[in-house]
Protein backbone atom coordinates (compact mmCIF):
# COMPACT_ATOMS: atom_id res chain seq x y z
CA UNK A 1 0.00 0.00 0.00
CA UNK A 2 2.88 2.33 -1.11
CA UNK A 3 0.72 4.52 -3.22
CA UNK A 4 -2.61 4.56 -1.78
CA UNK A 5 -0.98 5.38 1.80
CA UNK A 6 1.02 8.29 0.43
CA UNK A 7 -2.74 9.43 -1.52
CA UNK A 8 -4.71 8.96 1.84
CA UNK A 9 -1.98 11.27 3.65
CA UNK A 10 -2.22 13.78 0.46
CA UNK A 11 -6.01 13.46 0.93
CA UNK A 12 -5.75 15.08 4.46
CA UNK A 13 -4.08 18.26 2.94
CA UNK A 14 -6.15 19.00 0.14
CA UNK A 15 -9.44 19.31 -1.63
CA UNK A 16 -10.34 17.92 -5.05
CA UNK A 17 -9.67 19.41 -8.33
CA UNK A 18 -13.08 21.25 -8.41
CA UNK A 19 -13.48 22.09 -4.57
CA UNK A 20 -16.75 20.29 -4.45
CA UNK A 21 -18.14 16.68 -4.09
CA UNK A 22 -15.67 14.24 -6.38
CA UNK A 23 -17.87 11.29 -7.23
CA UNK A 24 -16.86 7.71 -7.18
CA UNK A 25 -15.87 6.08 -10.32
CA UNK A 26 -17.81 3.84 -12.62
CA UNK A 27 -18.09 0.21 -12.05
CA UNK A 28 -15.40 -1.97 -13.30
CA UNK A 29 -15.33 -3.62 -16.38
CA UNK A 30 -13.96 -7.27 -16.13
CA UNK A 31 -11.41 -6.36 -18.06
CA UNK A 32 -8.00 -4.90 -16.44
CA UNK A 33 -4.76 -3.64 -17.00
CA UNK A 34 -1.80 -4.30 -15.09
CA UNK A 35 1.40 -1.74 -15.18
CA UNK A 36 5.04 -3.51 -14.94
CA UNK A 37 8.48 -1.45 -16.65
CA UNK A 38 10.53 -3.66 -19.20
CA UNK A 39 14.35 -4.09 -18.09
CA UNK A 40 17.04 -1.69 -19.19
CA UNK A 41 20.20 -0.79 -18.00
CA UNK A 42 19.43 1.56 -15.59
CA UNK A 43 20.54 -0.44 -12.43
CA UNK A 44 18.10 0.08 -9.05
CA UNK A 45 19.22 -0.87 -5.55
CA UNK A 46 18.25 -4.65 -5.77
CA UNK A 47 20.71 -4.50 -8.91
CA UNK A 48 17.24 -4.90 -11.13
CA UNK A 49 17.22 -2.56 -14.03
CA UNK A 50 14.00 -0.65 -15.52
CA UNK A 51 13.01 1.21 -18.52
CA UNK A 52 11.42 4.23 -18.10
CA UNK A 53 8.11 3.23 -19.68
CA UNK A 54 6.92 5.39 -23.32
CA UNK A 55 4.25 7.07 -23.03
CA UNK A 56 1.54 5.96 -25.44
CA UNK A 57 0.55 8.33 -29.00
CA UNK A 58 -3.28 8.05 -27.30
CA UNK A 59 -1.93 9.69 -24.25
CA UNK A 60 -1.14 12.69 -26.06
CA UNK A 61 -4.79 13.18 -27.46
CA UNK A 62 -6.60 16.39 -26.31
CA UNK A 63 -9.61 13.76 -25.95
CA UNK A 64 -11.61 12.16 -22.99
CA UNK A 65 -9.54 9.06 -24.36
CA UNK A 66 -6.49 10.47 -24.05
CA UNK A 67 -7.07 11.74 -20.83
CA UNK A 68 -7.57 8.37 -19.86
CA UNK A 69 -4.94 7.07 -21.25
CA UNK A 70 -2.19 9.57 -19.54
CA UNK A 71 -4.01 9.20 -16.06
CA UNK A 72 -3.10 5.38 -16.87
CA UNK A 73 0.20 6.59 -17.80
CA UNK A 74 1.02 8.43 -14.79
CA UNK A 75 1.04 5.23 -12.93
CA UNK A 76 3.03 3.33 -15.53
CA UNK A 77 5.48 6.24 -14.43
CA UNK A 78 4.97 5.81 -10.59
CA UNK A 79 5.41 2.31 -10.78
CA UNK A 80 8.95 3.59 -12.77
CA UNK A 81 9.81 5.87 -10.11
CA UNK A 82 9.54 3.76 -7.04
CA UNK A 83 11.32 0.53 -8.91
CA UNK A 84 14.60 2.85 -10.07
CA UNK A 85 14.27 5.94 -7.66
CA UNK A 86 14.12 8.28 -10.16
CA UNK A 87 10.54 10.51 -9.71
CA UNK A 88 12.08 12.96 -12.43
CA UNK A 89 9.54 11.82 -14.68
CA UNK A 90 6.61 12.08 -12.05
CA UNK A 91 7.85 15.87 -11.87
CA UNK A 92 7.78 16.47 -15.40
CA UNK A 93 4.11 14.88 -15.37
CA UNK A 94 2.39 16.83 -12.41
CA UNK A 95 1.17 20.38 -12.60
CA UNK A 96 2.14 22.91 -10.85
CA UNK A 97 -0.35 22.62 -8.11
CA UNK A 98 -0.89 19.06 -7.46
CA UNK A 99 -0.62 18.27 -3.62
CA UNK A 100 -0.79 14.24 -3.87
CA UNK A 101 1.81 14.25 -6.94
CA UNK A 102 4.27 16.01 -4.55
CA UNK A 103 3.17 13.98 -1.85
CA UNK A 104 4.33 10.66 -4.27
CA UNK A 105 7.58 12.55 -4.94
CA UNK A 106 8.73 13.13 -1.77
CA UNK A 107 7.63 9.81 -0.45
CA UNK A 108 10.06 8.33 -3.59
CA UNK A 109 12.65 10.69 -2.25
CA UNK A 110 12.52 9.77 1.21
CA UNK A 111 13.08 6.23 0.26
CA UNK A 112 15.97 7.28 -1.72
CA UNK A 113 17.59 9.10 1.19
CA UNK A 114 17.05 6.42 3.72
CA UNK A 115 18.79 3.91 0.82
CA UNK A 116 15.97 2.29 0.54
CA UNK A 117 13.57 1.09 -2.72
CA UNK A 118 9.86 -0.25 -2.86
CA UNK A 119 9.96 -3.67 -4.57
CA UNK A 120 6.89 -5.03 -6.72
CA UNK A 121 5.20 -1.45 -6.60
CA UNK A 122 2.58 -2.09 -9.36
CA UNK A 123 -1.39 -1.24 -10.01
CA UNK A 124 -3.98 -3.13 -11.65
CA UNK A 125 -6.60 -0.30 -13.03
CA UNK A 126 -9.86 -0.95 -14.05
CA UNK A 127 -12.81 1.00 -15.56
CA UNK A 128 -10.91 4.12 -16.45
CA UNK A 129 -13.32 6.72 -17.90
CA UNK A 130 -13.44 10.32 -18.09
CA UNK A 131 -16.18 12.76 -19.19
CA UNK A 132 -15.01 14.64 -22.46
CA UNK A 133 -12.52 17.92 -21.03
CA UNK A 134 -13.25 21.15 -21.54
CA UNK A 135 -11.11 24.50 -20.68
CA UNK A 136 -10.19 23.35 -17.09
CA UNK A 137 -9.56 19.81 -18.31
CA UNK A 138 -11.38 16.69 -17.35
CA UNK A 139 -11.33 13.92 -13.97
CA UNK A 140 -10.67 10.63 -14.73
CA UNK A 141 -12.77 8.16 -12.79
CA UNK A 142 -10.76 4.80 -12.09
CA UNK A 143 -10.76 1.68 -9.61
CA UNK A 144 -7.40 0.61 -8.53
CA UNK A 145 -5.58 -2.21 -7.08
CA UNK A 146 -1.78 -2.20 -5.81
CA UNK A 147 -0.16 -5.26 -5.49
CA UNK A 148 1.62 -6.50 -2.89
CA UNK A 149 5.08 -5.07 -1.90
CA UNK A 150 7.96 -4.28 0.04
CA UNK A 151 10.79 -2.00 0.92
CA UNK A 152 14.15 -3.00 0.83
CA UNK A 153 17.04 -1.46 2.30
CA UNK A 154 20.48 -0.81 0.61
CA UNK A 155 20.86 -4.35 1.53
CA UNK A 156 18.46 -5.70 0.46
CA UNK A 157 16.68 -7.03 3.43
CA UNK A 158 13.34 -6.08 3.83
CA UNK A 159 12.02 -3.48 6.23
CA UNK A 160 8.53 -3.33 5.49
CA UNK A 161 5.89 -5.41 3.35
CA UNK A 162 2.29 -3.86 2.36
CA UNK A 163 -0.17 -6.52 1.34
CA UNK A 164 -2.42 -6.21 -1.98
CA UNK A 165 -5.14 -3.82 -1.67
CA UNK A 166 -8.88 -3.95 -2.17
CA UNK A 167 -10.03 -2.17 -5.35
CA UNK A 168 -10.15 1.21 -4.28
CA UNK A 169 -11.93 3.99 -6.49
CA UNK A 170 -9.90 6.85 -7.43
CA UNK A 171 -10.12 10.24 -9.36
CA UNK A 172 -7.60 11.85 -11.24
CA UNK A 173 -7.79 15.41 -12.32
CA UNK A 174 -5.66 16.14 -15.73
CA UNK A 175 -5.36 19.56 -17.48
CA UNK A 176 -3.97 20.61 -20.66
CA UNK A 177 -1.26 22.46 -20.14
CA UNK A 178 0.11 23.95 -23.73
CA UNK A 179 -1.47 20.98 -25.20
CA UNK A 180 0.10 18.68 -23.15
CA UNK A 181 -1.74 16.72 -20.12
CA UNK A 182 -0.32 17.30 -16.62
CA UNK A 183 -1.91 15.62 -13.28
CA UNK A 184 -3.26 18.52 -10.75
CA UNK A 185 -4.93 16.25 -8.50
CA UNK A 186 -5.28 12.41 -7.43
CA UNK A 187 -7.34 11.96 -4.91
CA UNK A 188 -9.47 8.30 -3.11
CA UNK A 189 -12.70 8.34 -3.26
CA UNK A 190 -14.78 7.59 0.25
Amino acid sequence: MVLLGVLALAACTSGDAEGGEVTAPPSPPATSQTLTAQPTDEPTATGEAVAPPEMPAEAREQTAAGATAFASFWFEAVEHAYASGDSSMLSDLAGSSCTACDYVIDSIAELNADGHRAVGVSFDLRGAAAPPPDDRGTIVSMGLVESASHVVDASGEVVEESAETDLVPITVYVQAVEDEWRIFDIGVVE
